[in-house]
């Protein structure tokens, strides 16, 4: 499966884009990334 393009929202405001599988997975490489609570998920729309 092709990999997605999720936007990973945090407590403080940051936000990541991350190309991921899926969404659980995104979220991990996201906290591999940044310190902090994340908020949400979301597929980015048009992009998978």
């Amino acid at each position: 499966m092709a990999d997605t393009l999720f936007r990973v929202h945090f407590e403080d405001g940051t936000k990541l884009d991350i190309t991921a599988s899926d969404a659980a997975a995104a979220g991990k490489r996201a906290g591999d990334q940044h310190d902090g609570i994340i908020k949400k998920v979301k597929r980015v729309k048009g992009n998978g």
